[in-house]
C-alpha cells in the first residue's frame, strides 16, 4: 500500500481525538444546538442536507477542473479506495473534535448565546483545517496548485454546511459520506491521468 506513514500517524492523532470525544460524549451533547432534538423531524434538515451535498460536489468538481498537477502520484486504486474511507473517517473526526473545541470555548465566554457557540466552534474547526491542509497535506500529497480564491470560497462554504449538520442535526455519518466523496474525487485526481 502506497499510504504514506507520515498519514498512519496524523490518523492515530485522529483516533485519539475521535476516543476522547467518545469518551466526554455528554459534554459533546451539551455543545451542540438544543433547538433540535428530532433533527429528521425538522424541514430545514432535507435543504440542509442537499445544500452539504452540492457544495461537497461542487467543490471537488472545482479541485478536479481547477488545480494544476506537477506530478501523478502513485496510488493504486485499492490505495484510493483505503484512503477515502480512512481518511473520510478519521479526519472528519478530527474536524469534529477542533469544531467542538470552539464551541466549548465559545460556551465558556457566553453560555447561552447558540449563535455565538456555533460561530467560535466554526471558527476553530476553520483554524485547524486551514492548517493541516497547508502545513501536512500539501507536503505530503503530489506536487499541485490549486487555484486559490476559488478552493478558499468553495472550501469555507463546505466546510460551514458540514459543521451546521453536526452542530443543528446530528448528521455525523452525512459528512463523513460526504468527506469520503470529496477525498476519493480529489485525491483520484492527483494519482490518476483522467484521459
Amino acid at each position: 500500500m502506497a499510504i504514506e506513514s507520515i498519514v498512519w500517524i496524523y490518523w492515530l492523532c485522529c483516533l485519539a481525538a475521535t476516543a476522547l470525544m467518545i469518551s466526554n460524549r455528554t459534554v459533546v451533547y451539551g455543545l451542540l444546538s438544543p433547538a433540535s432534538e428530532l433533527p429528521y423531524q425538522d424541514k430545514g434538515y432535507p435543504i440542509s442536507l442537499i445544500l452539504g451535498w452540492l457544495a461537497t460536489l461542487a467543490t471537488s468538481i472545482a479541485y478536479v477542473l481547477f488545480t494544476r498537477k506537477y506530478e501523478t502520484g502513485t496510488y493504486e486504486i485499492a490505495d484510493l479506495v483505503a484512503f477515502s474511507v480512512s481518511n473520510g473517517i478519521l479526519e472528519q473526526f478530527m474536524f469534529i473534535f477542533w469544531f467542538l473545541l470552539g464551541c466549548y470555548i465559545g460556551k465558556i465566554l457566553v453560555p447561552n448565546r447558540p449563535k455565538f457557540i456555533f460561530t467560535s466552534g466554526y471558527i476553530s474547526y476553520a483554524i485547524f483545517s486551514g492548517l493541516i491542509h497547508v502545513l501536512f497535506w500539501i507536503q505530503v500529497l503530489p506536487a499541485h496548485k490549486p487555484v486559490t480564491v476559488l478552493m478558499a470560497l468553495l472550501l469555507s462554504t463546505m466546510s460551514l454546511l458540514w459543521m451546521w449538520l453536526v452542530w443543528r442535526y446530528r448528521a455525523l455519518l452525512s459528512i463523513i459520506a460526504m468527506h469520503i466523496v470529496i477525498d476519493f474525487l480529489t485525491i483520484g485526481h492527483l494519482n490518476f491521468h483522467l484521459v
